[in-house]
């Protein structure tokens, strides 16, 4: 162990709410372990977190950018040019800094650590904080893509058929992008899905959820793939704090809620909601006669600053206590808390297994990206979940309520996403699967810096 001490790990985690948790989980995790952690992370979106983790070291790359170039060049675009830029900024501090380093971990939509990498001779890996189809699924777009084999976005029913080969995913459920253009997301997934020299990926997953798909990346990268997940559920992880200011009255709120009667709806730290679904969904929350925790980001509304728009039925139900809005939420907590009964969620992935964890079922409205992907696997794998899908309205947000809190579905649903609960649980013990498989991942960085 003391050996271990000297080993030195550079992380780099990506910027954004859905990515740095779990990064700084994994960072913990192997601080526990004895490795010396050092974190680079870039000005942007930047938050200072030292305080939570004493024994690392942090660093800043500059990289001159800033929340107002993500409006002007569309999130596509500026993950691109986030790259381009911290690239030469990176390898002037390795260079200046070369005792800080034996072993590069970075996250796959920051991938200009592996060019970094490569230039100086340092052993690296690429941690993925997305589910194991969501990284197949990247490569079968881009198959697709260049051989001409995908649908056109307009052409429904072809939409709806089966990817061959890649069952149970339709042609609707892959990682397109609302962000940007599909000539450059084919270069940012070029990019994220260059593995092949890399030491080995670690998954935010388990052999519980994702044993054939974990199998089928390990054989398409031709790399060792370590599914180390859930991390916010093993017990040497340090809890990150958010990007986003947690209002917490929220809990004093649900201890007043009868237990599983409460529909919390969060569509995470980047997905956007167009005005007339945001009244939609208010007054189809109001119908179901279901207490709600509505969470709506500053910013999330297309076209609203405030929630002045939103009608005053609405209003007066969050007044007369059945309702509570907040800006940000602490969403493990909320999830864990006895009177929560669903979760309306977009389905990025660390939402799908903070759910998952807490055995909360799911109403998915997917996004962007790996969000179809997730639905998938949430409503036709593991069937603690359904989509809600097409142009929302009143009448059918209702629905959608009453069928996972009230209906005998949704009672099915909860009892199936117990039963997942209880595996992940089992898979993060030191007898479990994804235990193992953080040591064999804390065997390989050792082997890899002692070959250096």
């Amino acid at each position: 162990m003391e050996d271990n001490r000297q080993r030195r790990v550079l992380m780099v985690p990506a910027p954004f709410q859905g990515h740095l948790p779990s990064m700084m989980n994994l960072a913990s995790c192997l601080s526990s372990q004895g490795f010396s952690i050092t974190i680079v992370r870039t000005k942007f979106n930047f938050k200072d977190i030292s305080a939570t983790f004493p024994n690392f070291k942090f660093f800043t790359i500059d990289d001159g950018l800033s929340e107002s170039d993500v409006k002007s060049l569309g999130l596509l675009e500026f993950v691109l040019e986030l790259n381009s830029v911290c690239e030469p900024l990176l390898k002037e501090f390795l260079t200046n800094h070369d005792d800080v380093v034996d072993f590069i971990i970075y996250d796959e939509f920051v991938y200009f650590p592996r060019r970094v990498a490569e230039d100086l001779n340092l052993p690296k890996m690429v941690f993925s904080p997305s589910s194991a189809a969501t990284s197949i699924s990247r490569c079968v777009l881009m198959e697709n893509q260049a051989n001409g084999l995908l649908p056109p976005q307009d052409a429904r029913s072809q939409l709806e058929e089966t990817v061959p080969k890649f069952h149970p995913f339709r042609f609707k459920d892959l990682p397109f992008t609302a962000y940007g253009s599909m000539e450059r997301l084919m270069i940012l997934y070029e990019n994220v899905s260059n593995r092949s020299t890399s030491s080995g990926i670690i998954h935010n997953s388990s052999n519980c959820l994702e044993n054939s798909f974990i199998t089928t990346a390990q054989e398409n990268f031709g790399v060792p793939v370590y599914p180390v997940g859930p991390l916010h559920m093993t017990n040497s992880a340090t809890s990150c704090p958010s990007l986003f200011e947690e209002e917490r009255n929220c809990l004093e709120w649900l201890e007043k809620q009868e237990t599983n009667s409460v529909i919390y709806i969060s569509m995470g730290s980047l997905a956007m909601t167009q005005e007339i679904e945001a009244v939609e969904m208010a007054m189809g929350f109001v119908q179901s006669n279901q207490p709600f925790l509505w969470v709506i980001r500053p910013g999330s509304i297309t076209g609203q600053e405030c929630l002045d728009f939103l009608p005053e039925q609405f209003k007066q139900t969050v007044t007369d206590g059945r309702g509570f809005v907040v800006k940000w939420a602490p969403q493990k907590e909320v999830l864990r808390h006895r009177a929560v009964g669903g979760f309306w969620n977009h389905c990025g992935w660390n939402s799908c297994l903070e759910s998952i964890s807490s055995g909360v079922p799911m109403i998915c409205r997917p996004y962007s990206g790996d969000q179809r992907v997730n639905t998938r696997l949430l409503s036709h794998v593991w069937q603690t979940a359904f989509e809600i899908e097409g142009e929302l309205e009143r009448g059918a947000v209702e629905m959608a309520v009453r069928k996972l809190i009230v209906d005998q579905e949704g009672e099915g649903m909860r009892v199936r996403a117990t039963i997942l609960k209880e595996e992940v649980e089992a898979s993060v013990t030191t007898e479990g699967s994804s235990h193992s498989s953080l040591n064999d991942l804390v065997q390989a960085i050792m082997m890899q810096i002692d070959q250096q």
